[in-house]
């Protein structure tokens, strides 16, 4: 008796947990470049952000090499609506022919569930490209900034 009170019990707490929850919701939009961005918002947050950003990468010695494209912007987690946030992934760089790097995100967001939201994306990591030495090898930079509006799809 007593285990099938515990078994009611706690499906009773998954219930109640599952209705108070927040249902996502897709939103879809522009950056401010025209790649397409979309993302989830459920309970204030903002997750699953796909998009792309204009990014350009420098060469730091000196050799004034430099790169410039778009970098996909995927960053790992939530981001609350209405603050900014920064978060940390080892993933596959455009700029780095697919080759992982640490990229640094930061995400900024302003609006209300079930309106328009807006924001500023921010994203840099650096790169090496080696060569036949270390003294031919070349150390890029990178940083990508972009702006967006989406809305419920």
């Amino acid at each position: 008796m007593h285990k099938l009170l515990t078994i009611s019990a706690a499906a009773a707490l998954l219930l109640a947990a599952s209705a108070d929850g927040a249902t996502a919701t897709s939103y879809s939009g522009k950056t401010k470049g025209g790649n397409t961005i979309r993302f989830e918002l459920s309970g204030g947050k903002l997750s699953r952000i796909n998009t792309g950003v204009p990014t350009s990468c420098v060469e730091t010695s000196g050799s004034g090499q430099t790169a410039a494209g778009a970098e996909l912007f995927q960053p790992p987690g939530a981001f609350a609506l209405g603050k900014t946030v920064k978060a940390r992934a080892l993933q596959p760089a455009a700029m780095n022919q697919g080759i992982k790097a640490t990229k640094n995100y930061t995400v900024t967001t302003s609006g209300k569930a079930g309106g328009t939201i807006s924001g500023r994306l921010a994203v840099n990591f650096s790169y090496l490209r080696p060569g036949i030495d270390i003294y031919h090898s070349y150390i890029y930079v990178c940083n990508g900034t972009t702006s967006f509006t989406a809305k419920p799809r």
